[in-house]
């Protein structure tokens, strides 16, 4: 009897380990920004949802990605713990507030006019004078223009409301990143030739962030799977599928 209950104790203390060693699964969330995250069939797809899902793979965890309006992801990440948002600009305003992983990748963020357009931007401070600017809710690239102290901003939930601001001459400019512009101008049933770009605004890199309330033991685990999948060549061959030479 005593053999018996000592062997149960032990494959207790196994099985408590064994939970103990798990890895937690998140609240993961991202938006509408293809080609980095998009819906296909109902799924969430795009190079940083193949990013995160390899990373998952290495966790042994298996959190289904929510696709929601950027501020509303954004707002989340920043108020509950154990969230994951992605992709993310890694800017002085947003440092402290999350975790940060990466990076991915990086891209180049552009004022945007209509083709026609006679709008000549020699810096940020003429793109003051314009009547208006279409940017996207707490993208970074708003938090930057309000930071500059912007005051012609006109803002939507939606890229696709902010590129049709643009297209319907209710805004002089928008702001959108050179890597998410055309596909978005193909969401948007219009041609990128429709449009040009007027003024380079930065240059900047694109990362997956956990919300600052997570156990630092868990984005432990997160960096460190991201550590290997760019060591091991994955992150690489990931990269050179959605975006070849």
């Amino acid at each position: 009897m005593k053999k018996c209950v000592v062997f149960l104790a032990l494959v207790l203390l196994l099985l408590s380990i064994s939970c103990t060693k798990k890895n937690r699964e998140m609240t993961i969330l991202t938006e509408n920004y293809p080609p980095l995250s998009y819906a296909e069939n109902g799924v969430v797809t795009g190079f940083g949802a193949e990013v995160v899902a390899a990373i998952q793979k290495e966790l042994k965890t298996n959190s289904t990605p929510v696709l929601l309006k950027w501020d509303e992801a954004y707002q989340r990440a920043l108020s509950e713990p154990n969230v994951l948002i992605f992709t993310i600009e890694k800017t002085p305003e947003r440092e402290g507030k999350f975790n940060f992983i990466g990076p991915l990748g990086a891209n180049t963020t552009y004022f945007y006019a209509l083709a026609e357009s006679k709008i000549d931007l020699a810096d940020l401070e003429a793109a003051k004078q314009v009547t208006s600017i279409a940017t996207t809710t707490n993208w970074f690239s708003e938090q930057l223009l309000m930071e500059k102290g912007f005051t012609n901003l006109y803002s939507k939930a939606d890229p696709v409301e902010t590129l049709k601001m643009l297209t319907s001459k209710e805004a002089d400019l928008a702001i959108f990143t050179d890597i998410s512009f055309p596909q978005l101008c193909q969401v948007a049933g219009v041609s990128p030739s429709a449009f040009k770009p007027v003024l380079e605004v930065l240059q900047s890199e694109y990362y997956i962030a956990i919300s600052k309330s997570t156990d630092p033991k868990d984005v432990l685990q997160w960096e460190k799977a991201f550590d290997k999948l760019s060591a091991d060549g994955t992150l690489a061959s990931l990269k050179n599928k959605w975006f070849p030479q």
